[in-house]
Order: C-alpha cells, then sequence, then structure tokens
C-alpha cells in the first residue's frame, strides 16, 4: 500500500515498487507520501498519514524531525548518510537515507515544494559488523588463553610432584598424608580446568573421511551407555539409508558421545527413554515427536548452505531445559551440574561449525530435549 495525495500518477507508482522507505514532507511539514516500508521501519500502525502532521506522526524520532528541518537550510543535501531511530523497546534502529528536494519541474526558479527521505534498515548490517569486530576480540582473547593456560599448568605440576615427593616421606603420618592428597586433587581439577580451557580455543583441524552415520552413531552410543551408569534406559532407533558423511571420524564422535550422554543424565533417576534417528534431508521433519509446538532457543550455531544434508536428531524425555538456561547451554564452562565442567556442548559446537554444519535445540521442562545437528552431504555413492 503505498499513500499519496495523487493516486494515479505514474511516478508515485514508480516509487511505490522500490524496495526502500519513503517519506516525503511539504513546506508545511505535512506528509504527502509514505509507502509500507517507512510505516513498518518507523513502527506506525498500519493506516493512510498522508495530510498529517509529520512532527505528530514521528513525536517519537527527533533525530529524524531534526534531519527533516535542517534539509530546508541546506544547499547541498546528504547524498548519503545514517541515523538511528528509536524502537518501542528502547532499542534503537540504524538506518542509511538520503534526503531530495521536490521541484516543480515547471518552474524554471526550480522553487522547492518539499523534501523526499529515501532509506533502508541497515540495522542487521551493523550487527554483522558488530560481529566480525567481536570474532577478532575473541580469537586474540583464545590467543591470550592459550598463553596463559601453558603457563599455568607448569607450575601446577611442579606442586603436584612436590606434594607427591613429600608424602612418600610422610607415609607415617597419617594427618599430613592427606592433606597432601587433598593439594593433590586440588592441582588436578585445576590442570583439568585448565585442559578444558585449552581445548576450547584450540583451532579445530578437520580431517575428512567417508563415514557411515549409522555405524557411528551405534560406536557413540556404546560409549555412552559405558560412561553413565545407568539401568532401564529404553533405546529407540531409526535410521534411514544415508550416504557416506564426509566428516572427521574422532571429532564427530565426540560430539555424539557427549549429547547421549547428557541425553542419559537428563532422565535423571526415573526409567525415561531415548530416540535417535538418522537420515539425508529428503526425510527430514522438523517437529520432534516429544517435544510439540515449544522452541525455546533456534540456531544456536552459524547456518551455512546445507542442501543437501545428513541429520542426526537425539531425543529424551527427561526433565527438559529452563529457558533461562536453554540459551547459555553452548557457552563454555556453563552447567548446571555439580561435576560437569560445562565445556562439552561448547567444544560440540565449536566441531560443526568446523564441518560447516549448524545444532539446533528444542526442549520442554517436563518433556524432554531434542538436538539436532545437520551436516553437509555431498552426492556419494551409498
Amino acid at each position: 500500500m503505498f499513500h499519496t495525495v495523487a493516486e494515479q500518477d505514474f511516478g508515485l507508482k514508480i516509487l511505490n515498487s522500490l524496495r526502500c522507505g519513503i517519506l516525503s514532507v511539504d513546506l508545511q511539514r505535512r506528509i504527502t507520501a509514505i509507502n509500507e516500508i517507512a510505516i513498518r521501519i518507523f513502527e506506525l500502525d498500519a493506516q493512510n498519514y498522508v495530510g498529517m502532521d509529520v512532527e505528530v506522526v514521528l513525536s517519537d524520532q527527533p533525530q529524524l524531525l531534526q534531519t527533516l528541518n535542517d534539509a530546508y537550510q541546506m544547499k547541498n543535501l546528504p547524498s548519503r548518510a545514517e541515523l538511528d531511530l528509536r524502537l518501542r523497546d528502547g532499542k534503537n534502529r540504524t538506518v542509511g537515507y538520503t534526503i531530495s528536494f521536490i521541484k516543480d519541474l515547471k518552474d524554471e526558479d526550480g522553487t522547492v515544494d518539499g523534501v523526499s527521505l529515501f532509506f533502508k534498515d541497515l540495522t542487521l548490517v551493523e550487527q554483522l559488523n558488530e560481529q566480525e569486530k567481536l570474532k577478532d576480540r575473541l580469537a586474540a582473547l583464545g590467543q591470550m588463553a592459550a598463553g596463559l593456560a601453558h603457563e599455568i599448568r607448569n607450575p601446577l605440576a611442579a606442586i603436584e610432584l612436590t606434594a607427591s615427593l613429600i608424602k612418600r616421606k610422610m607415609n607415617e603420618q597419617p594427618t599430613h598424608t592427606a592433606q597432601l592428597e587433598s593439594i593433590q586433587s586440588e592441582v588436578r581439577k585445576l590442570n583439568k580446568i585448565v585442559t578444558d580451557c585449552l581445548e576450547f580455543v584450540r583451532p579445530v583441524k578437520v580431517s575428512p573421511e567417508k563415514v557411515n552415520l549409522k555405524s557411528l552413531l551405534e560406536e557413540s552410543l556404546g560409549n555412552a551407555l559405558s560412561t553413565v551408569d545407568r539401568e532401564g534406559i529404553e533405546i529407540m532407533k531409526s535410521y534411514q539409508e544415508t550416504p557416506a558423511v564426509p566428516i572427521d571420524y574422532t571429532q564427530m564422535k565426540q560430539v555424539f558421545v557427549n549429547i547421549l550422554v547428557n541425553a542419559m543424565q537428563a532422565l535423571g533417576k526415573k526409567q525415561g527413554r531415548i530416540q535417535i534417528a538418522c537420515g539425508p534431508s529428503v526425510f527430514f521433519e522438523r517437529t520432534a515427536s516429544s517435544v510439540h509446538g515449544k522452541v525455546s532457543e533456534k540456531n544456536l550455531s552459524r547456518q551455512v548452505d546445507l542442501a543437501p544434508y545428513a541429520w542426526v536428531r537425539v531425543e529424551d524425555n527427561g526433565q527438559g531445559i529452563p529457558d533461562e538456561v536453554l540459551s547459555k547451554i553452548f557457552y563454555p564452562f556453563f552447567t548446571t551440574k555439580e561435576k560437569g565442567s560445562g565445556i562439552g556442548l561448547a567444544i560440540a559446537q565449536k566441531i560443526i561449525d568446523s564441518h560447516h554444519g549448524s545444532i539446533d535445540v528444542e526442549s520442554e521442562v517436563g518433556r524432554g530435549t531434542v538436538f539436532t545437528i545437520k551436516l553437509p552431504l555431498r552426492e556419494t555413492s551409498s
């Protein structure tokens, strides 16, 4: 919809087809044209604003009003500039704009009848720029963390060795021996934290090979069952015929074992059920069987062109994950477990990213959780 004073004017019909926001104002500050894109960007109600005072309609945008007012005093209007619009939720929207005078072509003096503002939402562009800057900062932080990890591990090794030597000399003094064992235990914990940190910041080097997804899942399931001391877990499998997937076998096994172990632990003490499924993209169903409707977080990993792809789904009917926790489960060292390090899912996401794949999670408290992994699938012989 494009609201104008002269609806039949062919030039205005052309403006209506443009993919940018358009706002024109006459000398009396009345709106003479505004299109649907502009209404949406300004977060206005859908109605005809033609003839209304622009300062009333856009009273929440003082910077924009000032830009329009200044235009009448300028000889050279900005051909390209940016300004921030204030949104209803308190956030800002960055728009790039250009301003032109509206003149009567029949008037030899070129009398100005108003100004026209052409603009486009640049918020996504700004966010991408910020993400690139953040990526650079994280890379620098990773290098610093790797250096610190190496520096910390050396004195920790010396402390543990010294405590071990002293312990040998004090075998006949149980009190002191217990204290030394406590020191050794804490040193091992610190060393584990440093090792996990080093593993997270270390670049992932992928050595892809054609892997049978079903075989990999079966081996991963066996490792997960041997890790979690649980009986009575019902395992349901649904493996579709899938071409060999070009992945790093060892790394993806680490991912699947971690997710399966988390699924088993999520069952708590009840006799729960875990469903494992895989297949090519043509057999993918977005909605899981036990988690309906509520999707708390999606696409936590970067998305790429995954068509065609292979998918793996691991679903449990455990206690589920609250919304406030779900958005943080891929953060390094974030965990709700008493003995968890919080590094497993962060590394899993990093590995999947290195394979140009994606990992999604859906969860509902009391119903369960579903992890879905998608991996690029090239044309191969079965």
